[in-house]
């Protein structure tokens, strides 16, 4: 039997409608009657009311027959979580994931204009400047939509997650989440780790993406050992991220653009060349001298990563970028 029907069954062997019986435990009869149909599990405190009022063990409400490890695992979460928001912190909070929505657009950007002046450099033809300008106008539009969508979305809920306290159980394999106003509960939700679409680290929070529904925990009052964290790093034994010093991630920033950047780079010096002495392809091996940019990127990376940083971006562009100047570079010899 479900935990639902369990406390349906016990409910009606001590004859007490759904309305009685969320008296007892101040809740409505909506909260009773979602736990019966198994829409919504009842929290550790009310499950320790109903074993008071049904006179069994959790273990029988669960439907664990008196497992001893089970009850154990399960009765209790292994973590408990309570977190208010106050405005000040959202603010910082909306600054912050303000500049990581702005990165984009201008890495965009930087890509589209090195195009359209690569295209004007080289071969000057009409349609490739044409479609580069049509393609940094489609991006730019997107993208203007996308920051204004977030802003009034962002405005929107504020005023809702400042009055709200979020009450996080961890157990073994999901989470309830609890959502208070006024000392009120206004909604529970379960979330398996397994549906968990993503948690991600900003600064001094994490947000986790479930339902598609976004939720913030505070990172300074988490235990080192959290499943956040060993879900986040799916590495059970890495528990707490190092963070990355300023200058090392601005010199990953700067490597990371510069190695996207390279191959535009090296289009621009091959048409200025080319103009000079009338050849094209004989002049291709300069894609070799932008080589350095995108190792350099690798090399970071891999330093980062042995480190204990999560910095992966380096180490993928670098491959890729190496790869694509030295297939290009080649053409010299190949033609």
């Amino acid at each position: 039997m479900t935990v639902g029907e369990k406390i349906q069954m016990y409910r009606k062997q001590h004859k007490m409608s759904q309305e009685e019986l969320g008296q007892k435990l101040l809740v409505s009869r909506q909260t009773i009657s979602l736990w019966e149909k198994n829409q919504t599990v009842p929290t550790v405190d009310n499950l320790i009311r109903l074993k008071e009022i049904f006179n069994v063990s959790v273990d029988d409400i669960l439907g664990l027959n008196g497992t001893e490890q089970n009850s154990k695992n399960d009765d209790l979460p292994n973590e408990t979580y309570r977190f208010h928001f106050p405005k000040g912190e959202l603010e910082e909070i909306y600054h912050l994931q303000k500049k990581n929505i702005y990165k984009k657009p201008i890495i965009f950007a930087l890509i589209c204009l090195f195009l359209i002046i690569g295209s004007i450099a080289t071969s000057g033809s009409v349609f490739v400047i044409a479609f580069s300008i049509g393609m940094f106008y489609v991006g730019m539009v997107s993208h203007v939509k996308g920051i204004r969508a977030y802003n009034r979305t962002w405005k929107n809920n504020v005023e809702k997650i400042c009055k709200a306290t979020y009450e996080y159980n961890v157990f073994n394999d999901y989470i309830i989440i609890n959502i208070y106003q006024e000392n009120e509960k206004i909604r529970e939700s379960k979330c398996a780790f397994a549906n968990i679409e993503r948690i991600e680290l900003l600064d001094r929070w994490l947000f986790l993406q479930y339902g598609g529904q976004v939720f913030l925990l505070r990172r300074a009052e988490l235990k080192e050992n959290s499943a956040f964290y060993s879900y986040m790093y799916k590495n059970p034994t890495r528990t707490v991220e190092k963070p990355i010093p300023g200058k090392w991630d601005a010199i990953s920033i700067f490597l990371f653009l510069a190695s996207i950047l390279s191959i535009f780079g090296a289009l621009m010096l091959v048409g200025m060349i080319s103009n000079a002495n009338g050849l094209f392809v004989e002049n291709m091996w300069v894609f070799f001298l932008m080589t350095p940019i995108p190792v350099s990127s690798f090399i970071l990376g891999c330093y980062l990563k042995a480190k204990g940083y999560k910095h992966k971006k380096n180490i993928v562009v670098g491959v890729i970028m190496t790869f694509l100047l030295c297939v290009y570079g080649s053409f010299s010899f190949i033609f």
